[in-house]
Order: C-alpha cells, then structure tokens, then sequence
C-alpha cells in the first residue's frame, strides 16, 4: 500500500499604492501599512523603507523565524537573538542585482549549551529559510554563537 503525503500551497497578497513622487504605500490584509519608495541612489527618498531594504530583511528575517524553529526542536537554551544584515548590490548580467546577502546574526545560549548544537541549527536553518532558497543571490551566513 502507498500512502501518498500531499504537501500544502500557500499564498500571499500583498497591495502596493502610489502616493507621489516616488513613493507609496505596501500593505497586506490587517497588517500595518508600510510606506516605501525608492533608495536615494535612484532618486528616491531618505529614511524611507525600500524594495532594497525589504529584500535583504526577509532573508534575514526567514533565517531567524526558521532557526528559531529548529533550535526549540533542538532544545537550545536561547537567551537572545540578534542580526544585521548587508546585502550587495552591483551591476550584473546586463543590470543592477543582488549578488550577495551577509546575515550575521548574535546568538546567545545558556550556559552549558552545546555550542556545536547551535552552529548546527544556523547550518539548518541557512538550508531551509525558504527566502533564501528562493533567491539568486549568494547568501551567507556568519554566526557569533555566545554562551552565558
């Protein structure tokens, strides 16, 4: 007998609204509304939250979420949690893309916490953030794993 295990498809709308110039608003069903434009670099504006910025967040947002979910498997005492993240922009194959994004995330455990354990759920979760998995950029991760 074959048992054939159906794996789920989700979806995720978004809406995005021009309010001038070069900016607008980006917003998703109950959440809070974010306003957006373009980076200074392409004449955008200042202090403002760009697709650039976003981009380089949601990797480095999915890998915490998802190491997040394999150190609970795992048992990890985690005590804090903490990234920056630098993604590089360059002109490649005909235009501008993302070539590289860096996650340096700070991690604090207990004391006595295996810190082999820990490296092995930032390896863990670098497989399978599924934002990183579905991006061309390189994306690498540089760890500071830190006991109590």
């Amino acid at each position: 007998m074959t048992t054939t295990t159906r794996l789920k498809t989700f979806e995720y709308t978004t809406t995005t609204s021009w309010t001038g110039d070069r900016t607008g608003i980006i917003g998703s069903g109950g959440k809070t509304d974010v306003r957006v434009a373009s980076p200074p670099e392409f004449k955008g504006i200042p202090g403002v939250w760009t697709p650039e910025d976003l981009y380089v967040a949601a990797i480095d947002l999915c890998h915490m979420t998802t190491f997040l979910a394999f150190a609970a498997r795992k048992g990890i005492a985690l005590k804090e949690y903490s990234s920056a993240a630098r993604g590089v922009l360059e002109f490649a194959e005909g235009g501008y893309r993302f070539t590289k994004v860096v996650l340096s995330p700070t991690i604090v455990v207990g004391a006595g916490a295996d810190r082999a354990l820990v490296a092995a759920a930032v390896e863990e979760a670098h497989q399978n953030c599924l934002i990183g998995r579905s991006v061309t950029a390189e994306v690498e991760i540089r760890p500071a794993i830190i006991t109590e």
